[in-house]
């Protein structure tokens, strides 16, 4: 492509093994909905501390992509430091190689960010995430009400601009997903935060969410579009963070910077 490409979309993999499929075909759904709608998109991967099988599989069924990049620093928030190093976009859209995403988020997110009237700089989220379990196949219903056994579940994502919104909720649990859309140099100005266990510090994009917002860039929704979150049992570097009951590094004026956004 000539010149810099309108949006870089980067999935950070790392022992997901054969769910590599389905988040690699979402991913080309989204950037071959994008690229029909004139949008110049480098579509990227990082490997971090991947395992044969996901290698390999992202080997053999992304061909597509335009780089593949192999880091060993098996952190969340440094593997997407890494994709933004490497990234060319003017927006930056980061993902997560065991999800799945609605074909039309990179087009909706990149309208959204660059119509009329937009905030100057923002991250932007999907309105809706999915939280999806497998084995709820099972459990289908013929009626409008759910299985009782069925796992699934939504929610609605709310805008920081929202007159109802409350910022203070954002330091009792992080109420946006990782799926951002934002410029580049926002993300260079504000790079995620290394998880540190032995401190009780992780969560890289509830951490990034706060620091954001604290430094005043608003987080708005973009309209019809949709975050699929596979639950899983086990494997997840984001469960683990659960279960070791890791919290968020906030900043030291995080506090006092929302309180008074919240006060004026």
């Amino acid at each position: 492509m000539s010149g810099a490409p309108h949006i870089t979309v980067t999935v950070t993999f790392h022992r997901e093994g054969p769910l590599t499929v389905p988040a690699l075909g979402s991913m080309r759904d989204m950037v071959d909905t994008a690229r029909a709608a004139g949008l110049a998109v480098e579509a990227r991967a990082v490997l971090d501390c991947a395992d044969a099988l996901t290698s390999h599989t992202v080997a053999t069924c992304g061909g597509w992509l335009d780089g593949v990049q192999e880091t060993s620093v098996d952190d969340l928030g440094l593997a997407r430091n890494a994709g933004v190093a490497a990234a060319a976009g003017e927006f930056l859209a980061f993902l997560d190689g065991d999800d799945l995403w609605g074909a039309d988020w990179l087009r909706l997110a990149h309208a959204a960010a660059t119509k009329p009237g937009a905030p100057t700089e923002a991250i932007w989220h999907p309105a809706f995430l999915y939280y999806f379990v497998e084995n709820d196949f099972d459990h289908h219903s013929l009626t409008e009400m759910p299985d009782s056994a069925t796992q699934s579940f939504y929610i609605v994502h709310q805008s920081s601009e929202d007159p109802g919104f409350q910022r203070d909720v954002l330091f009792l649990n992080n109420v946006w997903s990782a799926n951002a859309f934002s410029k580049r140099a926002i993300h260079c100005r504000f790079p995620y935060p290394a998880t540190d266990r032995r401190r009780g510090y992780g969560f890289e994009d509830w951490t990034w969410n706060i620091n954001t917002l604290s430094s005043g860039l608003p987080h708005p929704i973009v309209p019809d579009t949709v975050h699929l979150i596979r639950l899983r049992e086990a494997g997840s570097l984001g469960q683990r963070s659960v279960n070791e009951g890791l919290l968020p590094r906030l900043p030291e004026d995080a506090w006092s910077q929302l309180t008074s956004q919240i006060r004026s």
